[in-house]
């Protein structure tokens, strides 16, 4: 990431819910890095059992009942609800015979465009990693830079000169620079046919850095709620939504609803998680209108382990929705161990 900042592991957690009946839904929450967004997984699983009694003996299927429960019992704390949330929908789709996309207003394509991070290095490493990703098939790619930015001008046009087939290429500085330095990288860059993500750490300093450029820009890491989205329409031509940052399904649905009626072009996505989360993510991607989806991410092309099958895969930069109802993946409990707690 940028400014040296490094994640060599994800803490996540599976919360599963079982209906009277005998139905089952998953969620799953997952803090990428404690020095990246402001929650960790300790402090989460903490949160869940705060949670868990609120919402015990609910419909899940009132999702917007159960969230009420949530916001009752615990301000704040969106990472721990998302799981829940999540759960829910799951459970929604199964009860229903009918896909979580089909449940957020219908699914506009099964199949969906995904980018690839390149992450921060030197230039040459970089730009070995770009030509892998082109031999994988990837035509979206995020080149990701955030120290001085005379070195993040080579690192970009090193990984450009490969980039001319390439149907987007996002330079993604996840708010790290100043206004000054960003100022001056998107200015030498400016021939270039990029996207700039996240310039700098506040929606105000990206507003001002756009302001004196002809490039499209993107805004991610300061977009944390519904408030934030609406603050950041005029900072931004792109936005991309972090699934757990706004607390789930539910309240993501609303933010992908205002960000289309704005024209804002969008990717739903999540910063960490595995097979649950990855398929929830795509479920939002497919029920966005092509011609505003910016791109689409597995999350969980990102980690080793994998839990559930029917999670959507990479093949060739794109991934295809799961087929199943609900979020369509089948968890592996045996691989999961014992709980680490239950209630009810």
């Amino acid at each position: 990431m940028s400014g040296g900042r490094v994640a060599s592991e994800q803490d996540a957690t599976l919360v599963r819910i079982e209906t009277d009946d005998g139905l089952v839904g998953w969620g799953e929450q997952c803090v990428f890095s404690p020095n990246f967004l402001s929650a960790h997984g300790g402090g989460a699983r903490a949160t869940l059992e705060l949670l868990a009694p609120a919402v015990v003996g609910a419909d899940p299927r009132q999702v917007e009942v159960v969230y009420a429960r949530m916001d009752a019992a615990v301000k704040g704390h969106p990472y721990a609800k998302s799981a829940i949330d999540i759960a829910c929908w799951d459970l929604l789709g199964k009860t229903t015979g009918l896909r979580v996309g089909d449940l957020l207003g219908g699914i506009f394509q099964d199949e969906f465009p995904l980018y690839t991070g390149i992450g921060i290095a030197a230039p040459e490493e970089m730009r070995r990693r770009t030509e892998e990703a082109l031999d994988a098939g990837y035509r979206q790619l995020q080149l990701k830079v955030g120290t001085d930015w005379r070195e993040d001008v080579e690192r970009v046009e090193s990984c450009l000169e490969l980039l001319g087939g390439a149907e987007r290429v996002i330079v993604d500085a996840n708010g790290f620079w100043t206004q000054a330095d960003a100022t001056r990288f998107v200015a030498a860059v400016a021939d270039h046919d990029v996207y700039i993500e996240q310039p700098c750490a506040t929606i105000e300093e990206c507003a001002q850095v756009r302001r004196r450029s002809r490039r499209p820009f993107v805004l991610d890491e300061s977009l944390t709620d519904l408030a934030a989205l609406e603050r950041g329409r005029e900072a931004a031509d792109a936005v991309r939504l972090k699934l757990s940052q706004f607390g789930g399904i539910t309240p993501l649905r609303k933010a992908r609803d205002l960000a289309a009626a704005w024209g804002l072009a969008m990717t739903l996505e999540d910063s960490g998680g595995g097979d649950v989360v990855t398929a929830a993510t795509a479920h939002l991607s497919c029920s966005v209108q092509p011609r505003l989806l910016l791109n689409g991410f597995l999350v969980g092309e990102m980690v080793n382990e994998r839990f559930a099958a029917g999670a959507p895969r990479a093949v060739d930069g794109r991934a295809r929705l799961p087929a199943g109802p609900g979020l369509g993946v089948e968890v592996d409990e045996a691989a999961l161990g014992e709980p680490v707690f239950r209630v009810g």
